[in-house]
């Protein structure tokens, strides 16, 4: 169940205004594969005319606390697979049930459409993460550190 302070949104028409401070926070952090939300943008990925790439923010009381997406694998071309993307919880958001709704969101619309989800998870704590999310560790794909099968 998803709090009802959270909003889940369906991103194509525009970026949120505050994208450029939340890539800064995961800039911070050292994590810089937010950056990559502005190229896929840039190319066109979210225009919502492909539903297999998908970008999805979470507010909590009406500030951008996390994004994150489904695209088509770009390392692995299976025509079954997608890739959850992107990924960022706002520190100051973290362990307030954004980051669990935040991957139901992605979890929910990829299985919608591919039988498995593959992703690279940054970190231990990311791991962590994504296996209680269902995931399973997985070598055999390239650049993908876990895989979700239906």
């Amino acid at each position: 169940m998803i709090p009802a302070s959270l909003q889940i949104v369906r991103l194509s028409e525009a970026l949120p205004d505050d994208l450029p401070a939340l890539q800064d926070e995961a800039a911070a952090e050292g994590y810089r594969f937010v950056e990559g939300i502005l190229e896929d943008w840039d190319a066109g990925r979210y225009a919502g005319t492909d539903e297999r790439s998908t970008l999805v923010a979470v507010y909590r009381e009406g500030i951008l606390a996390a994004i994150g997406a489904v695209t088509p694998d770009p390392y692995d071309p299976a025509p079954d697979l997608l890739r959850i993307c992107h990924v960022y919880v706002r520190p100051g958001k973290r362990r307030e049930g954004v980051g669990r709704a935040l991957a139901s969101a992605l979890i929910q619309q990829g299985l919608a459409l591919a039988p498995r989800l593959s992703l690279n998870a940054a970190d231990a704590g990311a791991s962590a993460f994504w296996e209680a999310m269902g995931f399973r560790p997985d070598s055999g794909g390239t650049r993908r550190s876990h895989l979700l099968e239906r």
